[in-house]
């Protein structure tokens, strides 16, 4: 029981919980790693990365060394200031996008695929 400052009980009080629950998922590492390994060991002579995580900051510079790459903002955000760079950084050839809703709307599979339906409101 919550005592008021004579000590007494307080049956008043109001409590509040704040709950915040963060989850790691791993999946800029599992960007950032197979990003690198298809970078160094010479898979690809190109590279497009969908994100705007700021943890990919090394990564990217990394493959820019080595391979024109190119970066889309998914969000409606500024681009993440550490994913920016010059076209010419390493090898050149790179480039910046953000999606916009239209394109976004543009990409969607139709309301209605064989027998199954767009949930409402997506």
């Amino acid at each position: 029981m919550v005592k008021d400052s004579a000590g007494a009980d307080d049956g008043s009080a109001t409590f509040m919980a704040s709950v915040a629950r963060r989850e790691e998922k791993g999946s800029d590492v599992n960007v950032a790693s197979h990003l690198l390994i298809d970078v160094l060991e010479q898979r690809v002579d190109a590279a497009i990365v969908i994100s705007n995580d700021s943890d990919l900051e090394f990564p990217i510079a990394q493959s820019r060394r080595r391979v024109p790459l190119g970066l889309v903002n998914p969000t409606p955000s500024y681009r993440a200031g550490k994913l920016g760079g010059a076209t010419s950084d390493g090898v050149g050839g790179h480039w910046w996008h953000q999606l916009t809703a239209e394109e976004i709307r543009a990409a969607q599979l139709p309301h209605v695929v064989g027998s199954t339906r767009r949930p409402a409101g997506w």
